[in-house]
């Protein structure tokens, strides 16, 4: 006899489960959502260009002088500058200085500057690989 109650108690427990899962009642749902905002701001620093860039160029009967001054640059860290001399034709003229630099001069033949006009820019260098370049000044010529 128990073993006939204990048949029809599993068979009625089945066949609820059954029914109930199969009812009108839906199952449980749940929605999860998380979201989070950040702003995050990274700072750059900026190499400034030396400013006050001025050429100059005297001329003699067989030679002559370029030179270029500037204001030094306020970028930390400056490791030195480069001086660079446009030639109308082409040609490209650099000088390496130190950070403590803010002026230039080279002799050059007076045929060079008659025949050719130039043009100078100065270029900041810093020690971390960094670099801006000045805009060039005017043309000189002799």
């Amino acid at each position: 006899m128990t073993a006939i109650r204990r048949t029809a108690l599993t068979l009625a427990l089945t066949l609820a489960a059954i029914l109930g899962s199969t009812g009108s009642t839906a199952p449980a749902q749940a929605t999860f959502a998380d979201s989070a905002s950040r702003t995050t701001t990274i700072a750059t620093a900026v190499v400034t260009a030396p400013g006050n860039v001025a050429g100059s160029l005297a001329c003699s009967r067989s030679t002559g002088t370029m030179g270029t001054t500037w204001s030094p640059s306020t970028t930390p860290r400056v490791s030195g500058y480069t001086v660079t001399v446009y030639f109308s034709d082409g040609f490209v003229q650099k000088a390496e200085l130190g950070p403590a630099a803010t002026s230039w001069s080279a002799p050059i033949d007076v045929y060079f500057v008659t025949a050719f006009s130039v043009q100078y820019s100065v270029t900041t260098k810093t020690d971390y690989g960094w670099s801006n370049e000045s805009a060039r000044t005017g043309t000189f010529q002799c």
